[in-house]
């Protein structure tokens, strides 16, 4: 098989400039694991580059100036046709710096940064000329990255309006690939879009053909494609078309990935199995493995977690879990279970936990960070080059309302075996210089954390890392205190719905008091914070919008929180509180377009019904009612953009909302400042975690003689400061001896066990918090 099998692994246009996206990568580990020839390609990052460079841009602006000059409709109102006119006579500065101004961004041109805060003479549109504005007209060295990312989206709005009304910076034609949309208008867009024919195609085109030329005359090419987005879901299908056209017979192709495993599951319109041989769901690994076995001969009972167009010309589904919405009984559709499903999950299951990507093939100095706010936790997403990584596959709350708790990306929690994944980050970092990880979990388990912090203290040169969590009680003082010791940069968590009936009708299984506790402790050890909200969430009304928002400008005003975003609640089909609506548990949803459900099994038969019915993407659900939280959307984010910098948090909750009026808030002005000083007292006399693990965390202590010739003081530097403790001579040569051994070991030591040093027992309530601090075991 691996001799007569190439595999490519492809990333398609487009995802986030700044980094590679793991999938990609993940898969191709495991391909050359087993004894595959693979590589893997970032064709997201190759696409934006070429756009971004002196020729892509000349091809845009001669189009631009194609269509103004052939009498189609100029763009917009008058004010975007004068920004499109302003980007045409800059036409020449632009295509001048433009190459720089990418290189700059992507640390590989440093020295630009002076250039640009030189200069008075740099195109620039509205974006551009705001950052000036706001700086008054200086702009200094420390601005460059700001003026050079506002240039360049500048660019992209250009684009958008007199080019290629599909682009966006990190995806394209998401519109189409998003639920409800149809696959005929995709395989239009990745046909027709300007940006994906005259820049992406050619960047595909050369890559197969060299492909064809180098393949041996008895080897088929592999191509799997990865689909995180309905922004890159065009992109996927102009892939698979180029390699088509360049391979004919000789390429098999598939596609996987988040999109795949959301908006798919329910698939009836075959036609996508014109560009991919098959559609690949949930972690991948034993649906690759199926493929490779198929392709040498096994046949379609070797598939998991697969569809394929059947013998009958309609969508096969093949090895998904009985109670799966693919196995959904379908005219266009038919099922074929696996025999030896269970034995496949348990091989899926410990590959999850232990295969990891070495990064090989990633153009690294082609990634390109972008600096869009001074905020430091906001800049994490787009600023920086980071290695993604999962310390656990799944989720190990799996019951909030909103989320796709019914499908296995959540619903599976598999930790990641930490050894296997300081294997592969170390031997990644050798190749890219990176040390920065970026854990894409759906929430770090904190025992996880702790475990990877104790390897990574043991390294010469450890890692910096952040992360999603769940803002609950295993937060404490002494696990965050470790943890950004360890390298802990930061951290982001769903709050959501910021009151307490609000974390209750979401089911995040907290209080606001526990997320508060929790904040408090990544506040007191320099971790930034930033926190998911969502507005429009059924059954709030507006007193629980303003509520909600209150919370969080105390949550600002108190330091607690670094950067939030608002997003617009979306029913998923998949989520906890459309499997309760099936079953009747919740009568007040009402999804469109379905009938008040006079019982579960009535609810649960319609459901099968309209997701048989729909033909391709179908995850998002229309409910009655959301209508009413359109109008919200412009306030919340004005008032969140000025938060997030500092400003405005005392402006009065109606400022935000010109239009109409809005309820004054039922809480307290002071709740948070009430909740903190509470939580910072608990913390304060945090008791020890059962079969506390002690760790020493602070500088070394040294022992200098004091004013009495018996006694010693030991001295050391915790956080900048300089502590002191007074002891005898002989405890303070015994204390200093223990403490050095404790810093030295990453797992710590019992706490027990250091009570029972006849030196150090009396002390520990004296170094606790002053570079000593107790965790839970791992």
């Amino acid at each position: 098989m691996a001799s007569s099998i190439r595999a490519l692994v492809v990333q398609p246009p487009f995802v986030q400039p700044n980094a590679p996206y793991p999938a990609a990568f993940y898969l191709d580990a495991r391909l050359r694991a087993l004894g595959v020839e693979s590589e893997a390609r970032d064709h997201s990052i190759a696409a934006w580059r070429a756009l971004h460079s002196r020729a892509g841009l000349s091809l845009a602006f001669d189009e631009a100036e194609r269509r103004l000059s052939s009498g189609e409709p100029a763009p917009g109102d008058e004010a975007t046709r004068d920004q499109v006119f302003r980007y045409l006579s800059n036409r020449d500065a632009y295509l001048r710096e433009v190459g720089s101004l990418a290189d700059f961004l992507a640390g590989t041109d440093p020295s630009y940064g002076h250039r640009l805060a030189a200069s008075r003479d740099l195109p620039y549109g509205a974006r551009a000329e705001a950052l000036l504005d706001a700086l008054d007209g200086e702009l200094r060295v420390e601005d460059a990255a700001r003026f050079a990312t506002a240039a360049l989206n500048d660019l992209g709005d250009f684009l958008a309006y007199a080019v290629d009304s599909d682009w966006g910076t990190v995806r394209y034609a998401e519109r189409l690939g998003r639920s409800g949309g149809s696959f005929a208008a995709l395989s239009r867009a990745a046909d027709t879009g300007w940006i994906l024919d005259r820049i992406y195609k050619p960047i595909a085109d050369a890559e197969f053909a060299a492909l064809e030329r180098g393949l041996p005359a008895d080897a088929t090419l592999l191509l799997l494609v990865t689909i995180p987005f309905p922004g890159c879901a065009a992109g996927a299908l102009a892939c698979a078309r180029s390699a088509r056209r360049a391979l004919k017979d000789r390429v098999r192709v598939a596609f996987g990935g988040g999109y795949v495993s959301t908006e798919l599951r329910g698939l009836s319109d075959a036609a996508v199995f014109g560009d991919a041989d098959w559609l690949v769901f949930d972690s991948g690994y034993s649906g690759l493995e199926g493929i490779l076995a198929s392709l040498g001969g096994a046949g379609d009972e070797a598939l998991h977690r697969t569809m394929k167009r059947g013998p009958d010309g309609l969508v096969l589904a093949v090895g998904f879990p009985e109670e799966d919405d693919a196995n959904i009984p379908s005219p266009a559709r038919s099922v074929l279970p696996t025999a030896s499903f269970a034995e496949r999950e348990k091989r899926d299951r410990a590959l999850v936990a232990s295969n990891f990507p070495d990064w090989r093939g990633a153009p690294w100095k082609d990634y390109v960070g972008a600096v869009d706010s001074a905020n430091p936790m906001h800049r994490l997403w787009s600023d920086a080059k980071w290695m993604k990584y999962h310390l656990a596959y799944g989720c190990y709350w799996a019951r909030c309302a909103f989320c796709d708790t019914e499908l296995d990306y959540v619903a599976r929690y598999v930790p990641a075996d930490i050894d296997s994944l300081m294997k592969a980050a170390f031997a990644a970092r050798e190749a890219s210089g990176v040390s920065g990880l970026h854990f894409v979990d759906e929430a770090m388990p904190i025992p996880q954390l702790l475990r990877f912090a104790g390897r990574n203290a043991a390294l010469d040169r450890p890692f910096h890392f952040w992360g999603n969590v769940r803002y609950d009680k295993g937060w404490t003082d002494g696990a965050a205190a470790l943890l950004a010791a360890r390298g802990l940069v930061a951290v982001s968590g769903g709050i959501e719905i910021a009151t307490e009936r609000g974390l209750e009708l979401t089911g995040k299984g907290v209080s606001f008091e526990d997320i508060v506790r929790a904040l408090l402790a990544f506040r007191r050890n320099g971790v930034l914070v930033h926190a998911y909200l969502i507005y429009g969430f059924p059954g709030q009304d507006a007193r629980d919008i303003v509520d909600s928002m209150e919370a969080v400008r105390q949550l600002f005003a108190a330091g607690l929180l670094d950067s939030a975003f608002w997003h617009r609640f979306v029913l998923t089909r998949h989520s906890r509180m459309h499997a309760e609506w099936k079953k009747g548990k919740r009568p007040g949803l009402r999804p469109r377009e379905t009938p008040a459900p006079e019982n579960a099994n009535a609810a649960a038969a319609f459901a099968a019904a309209a997701f048989a019915a729909a033909a391709f993407a179908a995850n998002d659900l229309s409910f009655e009612g959301e209508e009413l939280f359109e109008k919200w959307g412009p306030g919340l984010d004005a008032a969140l953009s000025a938060w997030l910098e500092g400003e405005a948090l005392d402006e009065p909750l109606q400022a935000w909302f010109e239009d109409f009026r809005v309820p004054k808030p039922s809480l307290a002005p002071d709740l948070v400042d009430r909740l903190g000083r509470a939580a910072e007292a608990a913390l304060d006399a945090e008791p020890l975690p059962e079969s506390a693990r002690a760790h020493w965390i602070a500088g070394l202590p040294l022992a200098r003689p004091a004013k009495t010739k018996d006694r010693v003081e030991l001295v050391w530097t915790w956080r900048g400061a300089l502590e002191r403790l007074a002891l005898a001579r002989a405890e303070g040569d015994e204390v200093v001896a223990v403490i050095r051994d404790l810093a030295a070991r990453p797992e710590g030591m019992d706490w027990n066990e250091l009570e029972r040093e006849p030196a150090l027992g009396p002390q520990l309530g004296k170094l606790r918090g002053r570079g000593l601090v107790a965790t839970r075991p791992f």
